[in-house]
């Protein structure tokens, strides 16, 4: 089992820069933010990825997936081509792309419907490239905000070209046996987030709201999350999003990244080595 970290808070850090950060705080990879103001984005990812993949891959570490901008939900723009084959030439497997919302009031299967038509043309760059497109589990009012949403959308596509990437936190946010979750994704499971989250009191009603923390000061049962997936047989990826001390303001937002999170790498240090201990300790990818 291979810990990786997004790079979401790591926008200023060169791909050499990057590399040395994340060996430092020891992880095995990188989950790498294709968005704005990072150095590969869009618009630059044609020539900027294949060598920034190639400086991760000299310092020892892998690139099993890389992440869109949270608005990466429309396969016609050319963009989202560029990227597929950028991700291919590059020897990067995964994409996670953007999301889709729903809206109070709005007719929720006709939101679907919309959201499955730009996945099927997801699934077809997916068949092009050989890369897989990557859904992920989000709270809130994104469609797949947990396992049974996530397989309303992707149930119909093809497991290799469209995976379920659940989110452990999400999950205990909005609700959800982690067990019956994981079941449903049976087949489908392509990566998983490692990520806490709990709720705390606040001023406002409720008098309680969510918010994310480091592993094992939230929510998230690890050991048997691991355990399910040790059961599964489960030898993928794991990312840490390192999203800590994050509250309801900023909580049901998707991508954010406008400040780091406090003890950002003291944190992100502890959380991959309590999950490989655990994970250890649990069987998970041996």
């Amino acid at each position: 089992m291979d810990i990786i970290i997004n790079s979401k808070f790591f926008a200023e850090l060169n791909p050499t820069g990057l590399a040395a950060k994340v060996s430092d705080l020891g992880y095995d990879g990188v989950d790498l933010c294709i968005r704005p103001g990072h150095p590969v984005d869009p618009e630059n990812v044609d020539s900027a990825l294949v060598p920034a993949v190639a400086e991760l891959e000299e310092a020892g570490l892998q690139c099993p997936l890389v992440s869109a901008p949270v608005d990466f939900n429309d396969p016609r723009d050319p963009a989202a081509e560029r990227l597929f084959a950028a991700c291919a030439a590059a020897g990067v497997p995964r994409i996670k792309i953007g999301y889709w919302y729903y809206g109070e009031g709005e007719d929720y299967w006709a939101v679907l419907a919309r959201a499955r038509e730009g996945l099927a043309g997801f699934a077809e760059l997916s068949r092009r490239y050989r890369v897989q497109t990557c859904c992920h589990t989000h709270s809130g009012a994104c469609l797949g905000s947990n396992c049974a949403g996530l397989m309303q959308l992707i149930a119909d596509f093809a497991p290799d070209e469209v995976g379920a990437y659940p989110d452990f936190g999400h999950m205990a946010l909005d609700g959800e046996d982690l067990a019956m979750g994981l079941g449903m994704l049976k087949g489908r499971l392509s990566i998983v987030a490692a990520k806490d989250a709990t709720h705390v009191e606040r001023e406002g009603e409720p008098p309680r709201g969510p918010i994310f923390t480091h592993v094992g000061a939230g929510s998230v049962d690890w050991r048997r999350s691991l355990r399910l997936l040790a059961a599964m047989e489960y030898a993928g990826p794991i990312a840490v999003h390192t999203e800590y001390s994050f509250a309801e303001a900023i909580i049901r937002q998707v991508g954010y990244a406008d400040s780091k999170p406090p003890d950002l790498e003291h944190l992100a240090r502890q959380d991959a080595a309590q999950l490989r201990r655990l994970a250890a300790e649990e069987g998970v990818g041996s």
